[in-house]
């Protein structure tokens, strides 16, 4: 089992600008204004929805970490970044924060509140190391249902301990994910509109996984997931949702749209001439410049 098939059943796809807003607003029609959703891009369809330390994890291991190893890693990590880097006058939270910024594993989760920059992120064009241009592949838009599940830096989530070691819960890891809206650490937070995903690795209790069913329909006809497979798609409990019905008053659901390579060119120019999303304004700090030198500066 890999990605494509876990999420493909549960998608529409679109191959160019109009086909997109007019998904885009079907969705927030679906899911009516009083809910509020956090949107993720990535350029690649095939690719799970995996935080970076669950991938450096699979790429050592060979197989999705258990949670006692992301939290040992995050131990190691928040030690180290206080006793040498001298950081302690930083939260937990806020320690991953910047790591995460950086280019190092967390369990964090970027998200945008903002579908048209998730959507420019799902679309971005994409370079090798000599700075050509790779091909277009199909790529994908996340949407979560992130009401009423936004956490704060209060006592727990601001503490200097990680919040899910000194008051675990069994809804860490078979609840959804909680969302957080960092402060404007770095200049790319307020560009982006961005927040983070936060969960537990997904558990289930036995028997119990019927939420992850194989497609749309009567679980028992369409098949169920099992939570290694489930691990094998995402680092993050989920509600996989169609798009062709409207939710549950009390679901939380999660939507994909795959975004055919074919439309990319056409979405990237609407973004660009029409809304002004460019390398500048999503990455408006001198990495971004830094990065843009190397990528889209022909030599």
């Amino acid at each position: 089992m890999d990605a494509e098939e876990f999420f493909s059943p549960w998608e529409h796809t679109v191959t160019g600008w109009d086909e997109t807003l007019t998904e885009i607003g079907n969705l927030q029609s679906l899911t009516t204004p009083s809910r509020e959703l956090a949107w993720r891009g990535v350029a690649n369809s095939s690719h799970a929805l995996h935080s970076s330390v669950y991938r450096r994890f699979i790429a050592r291991m060979g197989a999705p970490p258990d949670e006692n190893d992301v939290v040992e890693f995050e131990r190691a990590l928040l030690t180290e970044a206080r006793r040498r880097w001298r950081f302690d006058n930083l939260s937990a939270l806020e320690i991953l924060a910047h790591v995460q910024h950086y280019g190092g594993p967390t369990r964090l989760l970027d998200v945008s509140f903002n579908p048209l920059v998730a959507l420019w992120f799902a679309v971005e064009k994409k370079f090798d190391t000599k700075g050509d241009p790779r091909p277009d592949t199909d790529g994908r838009l996340f949407i979560f249902d992130a009401t009423d599940r936004q956490i704060n830096l209060d006592a727990k989530w601001g503490g200097y301990e990680l919040p899910w070691e000194t008051a675990p819960t069994d809804n860490w890891r078979r609840g959804l994910p909680l969302v957080w809206r960092p402060p404007s650490y770095n200049d790319r937070i307020p560009a982006q509109n961005s927040a983070f995903l936060l969960g537990g690795v997904p558990q289930v209790y036995a028997g119990q996984n019927a939420k992850y069913r194989k497609a749309p329909g009567d679980g028992s006809s369409a098949g169920l997931w099992n939570i290694e497979e489930v691990r094998r798609a995402t680092s993050v409990t989920l509600s996989m949702n169609s798009l062709d019905r409207a939710p549950r008053k009390d679901a939380k659901p999660t939507y994909t749209l795959r975004i055919a390579a074919s439309g990319k060119p056409d979405i990237r120019a609407a973004l660009e001439n029409h809304y002004g999303f460019n390398a500048a304004s999503i990455y408006p700090d001198l990495y971004g410049l830094a990065k843009y030198a190397a990528d889209g500066i022909a030599i």
